[in-house]
């Protein structure tokens, strides 16, 4: 948690004044540098996942990773690819809400990069512009495209902003969902509201706007095209408010109502790691994993990225660290040499098997990644 609010804190001053600005709306967005910085992608030992997706239920796949390091962002474009080549993965639940996963899904239909500006990561961090680029490519070269499903909270001028786009087009709106995107598209509102973590006036903000959209459910049903409505209801019928204790079991419902109505049997999510534990390491609290688990209308593989001779970046994303999970953190390192003899490439994936077995209590598997360096922004 802290080090995703240390980032939170890097993107907000890092892009105040320019950040999530509409082109139609306020001040002209600034062009950021999509120079990438080249990582390998080449994920060893991927075919583990094969068996499991070979199942009769429907399939869910998890992926933990660190957000202050560049491994997610170079296996994340290859993992979808072979995914949907090999197993089928169309759709892709993103720890993020339905707003931003919006802005990805408008990108992915049209290539046009201001839509990805609305977003955290690729908004922000080249190693993820790069990803969102190759991601882009290969969609577009697809029969039946990518779906992306955000499952998390909204921020609010995201949430704010993806509702404009959607409903500013339409003629003959209710009155006071006219008045509402004047707000939206006032300097005042951007000074107002964050895309950090949630202030009260932010949750307020969310609420009051799901509210006011639910007494217009009939017009805006009437009204709009059958995508937009979805997109439109995801928004309003979130079950995630913010960085609360009931967080992990928001996410969990939202993933779940999902896939239990989904006419698609295998998914993928890549999430924050700490998500990922059935039997978190530092304290008693249940995980997302841990719900998911639970479910019996479908499966849930849950693993994470451990980082050797690997760097993240330290606190307040200043200065970089190096890291040597594999061989000094509990319960890895107990097991060090048997994990770093399956490390037989810069990514590797390792089925905790055999020897390996005890490690099950926390998760699934773990992906190995050696001498990968920081996120580049």
């Amino acid at each position: 948690m802290k080090e995703l609010n240390a980032f939170l804190i890097l993107f907000l001053v890092a892009n105040m004044g320019y950040a999530q600005n509409d082109p139609g709306i306020g001040e002209e967005i600034k062009q950021q540098d999509s120079t990438a910085i080249e990582v390998p992608v080449e994920v060893v030992n991927r075919e583990y996942f094969k068996d499991f997706f070979e199942e009769s239920k429907k399939s869910l796949l998890l992926v933990g990773e660190n957000h202050s390091s560049s491994v997610a962002s170079g296996i994340y474009p290859p993992l979808i690819e072979y995914h949907y080549k090999e197993n089928g993965v169309k759709t892709l639940f993103i720890e993020f809400g339905p707003a931003e996963a919006y802005f990805y899904s408008k990108y992915l239909a049209t290539g046009e990069e201001r839509h990805l500006k609305y977003t955290i990561y690729a908004g922000y961090y080249k190693d993820w512009m790069r990803a969102w680029k190759e991601i882009y490519e290969f969609n577009e070269t697809l029969e039946e495209p990518l779906e992306i499903v955000g499952v998390d909270f909204d921020r609010a001028r995201t949430f704010a902003y993806a509702l404009y786009s959607i409903l500013s087009p339409y003629e003959g709106k209710p009155t006071e969902i006219d008045s509402l995107l004047n707000v939206i598209k006032s300097q005042e509102f951007y000074n107002t509201y964050t895309v950090g973590y949630p202030t009260e006036l932010d949750m307020e903000f969310v609420t009051a706007t799901k509210e006011l959209l639910k007494r217009h459910t009939t017009a805006l049903e009437k009204l709009l095209k059958p995508e937009d409505k979805t997109v439109v209801e995801r928004m309003v019928q979130n079950k995630a408010l913010g960085f609360n204790d009931e967080r992990e079991l928001h996410i969990t419902a939202n993933v779940t109502d999902f896939v239990k109505k989904s006419g698609e049997q295998e998914f993928l999510m890549l999430v924050g790691r700490d998500h990922t534990y059935l039997d978190a390491i530092y304290d008693d609290d249940l995980r997302l994993a841990s719900y998911l688990k639970k479910e019996t209308d479908f499966t849930t593989l849950t693993g994470l990225i451990l980082h050797e001779n690997s760097q993240q970046w330290g606190e307040n994303y200043t200065k970089e660290i190096t890291l040597y999970e594999v061989r000094d953190k509990i319960p890895w390192k107990e097991y060090f040499q048997v994990l770093d003899s399956k490390a037989v490439a810069d990514i590797t994936v390792v089925p905790l098997k055999g020897e390996l077995e005890p490690l099950t209590q926390y998760v699934d598997y773990v992906i190995i990644a050696r001498n990968m360096g920081p996120i580049q922004f």
